[in-house]
């Protein structure tokens, strides 16, 4: 890929370069090259690969769920992080969000684009061996995505992380 963004590209090296337990960057990479409609506060961002790559240097303990952000590291970075991430795909790719219920009764949020499920988040099940089964699912609204207390506030901080990290801001 022709970057013109070098912190994407640097990005996007770490992430291809990062050792993964499943050997897959993300729950439907072979959708990485999906463009998105140019967003001017992401410069840089147009592919799914060049997100999460990005994703994973901005995703903090502030922008886990609450009852996540106790156990938050660095080295899982995208624990806590479904239902923002979801809402942000969806915002930047289109199609639809879903979720599941996992083991241990937490809900889980991915998205479906062009047919294919994408979750940006899975690693934080990868790395505890948790298997994540993507159907059944409900499809949901993006309203219903950030009902919960203070997801919202976290959408924007993670939002703003993006754009600091892109030195956009």
């Amino acid at each position: 890929m022709n970057y013109e963004y070098p912190i994407v590209k640097q990005a996007v090296e770490a992430a291809t370069k990062k050792r993964r337990c499943f050997g897959y960057l993300f729950y439907g990479d072979s959708q990485k090259d999906t463009t998105c409609k140019p967003i001017p506060q992401f410069p840089g961002i147009t592919t799914l690969l060049e997100l999460f790559a990005v994703l994973e240097k901005c995703w903090s303990k502030d922008t886990a769920y609450p009852s996540c952000q106790a156990e938050w590291v660095p080295n899982d970075p995208s624990y806590g992080q479904c239902a923002i991430t979801a809402t942000l795909v969806h915002d930047m790719f289109g199609g639809t969000i879903h979720k599941i219920r996992v083991n241990g009764g937490g809900t889980h949020y991915f998205n479906k684009i062009n047919g294919q499920y994408i979750d940006l988040t899975c690693e934080q099940f990868d790395l505890y061996d948790l298997p994540v089964k993507y159907e059944p699912n409900q499809e949901i609204s993006r309203d219903y995505c950030g009902k919960n207390k203070n997801t919202y506030e976290r959408y924007r901080q993670l939002q703003r992380n993006i754009m600091r990290f892109l030195n956009a801001i």
